[in-house]
């Protein structure tokens, strides 16, 4: 899980310095670009897994692949930096687990980022 308070914190104490309100922005926003990626991937294979076959499915199960592990990556290296933040703010870590691109800290790191993304929209104002 995420610490929201610890990204609450850090959003106040950047509140009058834009640039790193836009750093934070950036590595909040790539947690739904996860999530979409995600999404499309699935809506995909379920859509067009009985219409499409062969080499024309696989191709573009590959390529929605290739971008949600992007995105993946991008979500890693942006927590990562916004531990840095915190740590810099003595803060606690925005995720304490372990951030790594290595199973089984992959996945977790991912479904903190898909619960935060859930969270946020569930408590919308």
């Amino acid at each position: 899980m995420l610490c929201t308070d610890t990204i609450n914190q850090l959003i106040e104490i950047y509140k009058d310095d834009v640039k790193f309100l836009n750093i934070i922005e950036r590595c909040i926003s790539t947690f739904e670009e996860y999530h979409d990626t995600i999404f499309k991937m699935e809506l995909w294979m379920k859509v067009y897994s009985n219409s499409i076959t062969g080499q024309e499915y696989q191709d573009n199960v590959s390529k929605l692949d290739k971008m949600r592990t992007a995105n993946h990556n991008s979500v890693i290296a942006n927590v990562n930096l916004l531990n840095r933040l915190a740590e810099k703010n003595s803060l606690p870590p925005v995720y304490d687990g372990i951030v790594s691109e290595e199973r089984p800290y992959r996945r977790e790191i991912a479904n903190a980022v898909l619960e935060y993304v859930e969270q946020t929209i569930k408590n919308r104002r």
